[in-house]
C-alpha cells in the first residue's frame, strides 16, 4: 500500500483529490506543504499531492518553490473544480457572521463576497483546518471558507453556497514522487 502525503486534514482539497486519484491507499496528512513534500523526499511517503495553482488566485508560491529544487518528479497534475461554501457551527445564521477562516487562496477566491459582507478575515494554513477552528471557536459570528464534503465531516452548517467569485474555479495539483 503507497502512503500519500497531503498537506491538512481530511476534508481538504487535497485530501479530496488524493482519494479521487489513489482511492485504496493510505493517505498521510502533514501541517504545510513542505512538510507534505519533504515526507516524499525522506522515504516517509511514497507521493505528495499539492496544489500548484489555482485559476482565479494564481499560483502556490511555496509549492512551486518547493517543485523548483528540482528533486522532484510530477507524475502527473490534476486539475479540480473548487467550489467554496461559507460554513457556520449548528444555529448560526448568515446575518450572525462577522468574520471568515480560511486558507489564503480560499480568501483570495471569495473576495468579492467577503468584501459585500464586510466580514473580518482570519487566515489558516487549510480550508478543512479552518472548519475545524470554527468549531473549536464555537461562535454564531464566525464562518469558515471550505467545501460542502468539509461541512459534512465536520457537521458544520451550510450558510451559503457557491461563494466564490467565478464559476470556472479550478485548482491544478501536481502528483510528485522523488526524483531518482
Amino acid at each position: 500500500m503507497k502512503r500519500i502525503a497531503y498537506s491538512g486534514v481530511e476534508g481538504c482539497f487535497a485530501h479530496m483529490v488524493a482519494k479521487k486519484i489513489f482511492p485504496d491507499e493510505l493517505f498521510v496528512a502533514y501541517e504545510g506543504f513542505t512538510k507534505a513534500y519533504d515526507a516524499v523526499m525522506s522515504g516517509e511517503c511514497d507521493i505528495a499531492v499539492l496544489p500548484v495553482k489555482n485559476s482565479y488566485a494564481g499560483e502556490v508560491l511555496e509549492v512551486k518553490k518547493l517543485l523548483a529544487t528540482g528533486k522532484a518528479d510530477i507524475l502527473t497534475t490534476y486539475d479540480m473544480p473548487i467550489v467554496q461554501n461559507l460554513l457556520g457551527i449548528r444555529g448560526s445564521r448568515l446575518s450572525d457572521i462577522k468574520c471568515v477562516i480560511s486558507q489564503q487562496k480560499a480568501l483570495e477566491q471569495c473576495d468579492e463576497y467577503i468584501k459585500q459582507h464586510g466580514y473580518e478575515t482570519i487566515i489558516s494554513t487549510n480550508t478543512a483546518i479552518a472548519a475545524k477552528e470554527v468549531i473549536k471557536r464555537c461562535s454564531m459570528s464566525t464562518a469558515a471558507i471550505a467545501s460542502l464534503e468539509t461541512a459534512a465531516i465536520y457537521g458544520l452548517k451550510v450558510l451559503e453556497e457557491k461563494i466564490n467569485v467565478r464559476d470556472d474555479n479550478v485548482t491544478t495539483f501536481a502528483v510528485v514522487k522523488k526524483d531518482k
